[in-house]
This record gives C-alpha cells, structure tokens and sequence, in this order.
C-alpha cells in the first residue's frame, strides 16, 4: 500500500479535503485522514492530509490537492504520521475490545 502525506494551511485544509470528497471515482476509494495539526500535539495552525491506496490513487489525489500544499519539514511530517497511526491503532484496539 502507498502513502502520502503533507502539510496544509488552515485556510487551504477545507478546500484540500472538499476537493478529495467529491472524487467518487478514484480519491473516494483511497484511505484518507485529515488531522489537525494541534490535535496532533503540534504548534502549527495548519493540517495534515494522510492518504494510503494504490500507486495510481495517491498519484490522483496529490494531483487534486496540489495546489494547497505547503512545504513542511520531514520531521514534522513523520510526526503526524506516527501520532495519526497511533490513534488507528488505539481505535481498532478499542473496537477489537468491543466485538473481540
């Protein structure tokens, strides 16, 4: 499975997740997880958009989204996705607790 993720400006973050939610035909069939940067324990006012899929997928949806992009440093971008898989984890953990 691929994986993408990046940086969006507040005001870019809508606009970004808007653009991927109307793709039905290929974005829609992505794994896609918008978090907000202080959500995530971060001093940023911003977003990350975490996307997972196929090669072609992800391809399509930074094509859709490219234009909101900001350059983020790689460690804050590794940061998100840590804090972001761990959530999942914790997530599917509590869900395997309740139909374990």
């Amino acid at each position: 499975m691929a994986e993408y993720i990046c940086y969006l400006k507040k005001e870019n973050a809508m606009k970004a997740e808007d653009a991927l939610r109307k793709d039905f035909d290929t974005a829609a069939k992505q794994s896609i997880t918008v978090k907000a940067a202080a959500a995530l324990g971060m001093k940023l006012d911003g977003s990350f958009i975490f996307i997972r899929g196929d090669d072609r997928g992800i391809a399509h949806c930074k094509e859709l989204i490219k234009g909101f992009v900001e350059k983020a440093v790689e460690k804050d971008l590794a940061h998100a996705k840590r804090e972001i898989e761990k959530e999942e984890d914790a997530a599917a953990a509590g869900m395997g607790g309740i139909f374990g």
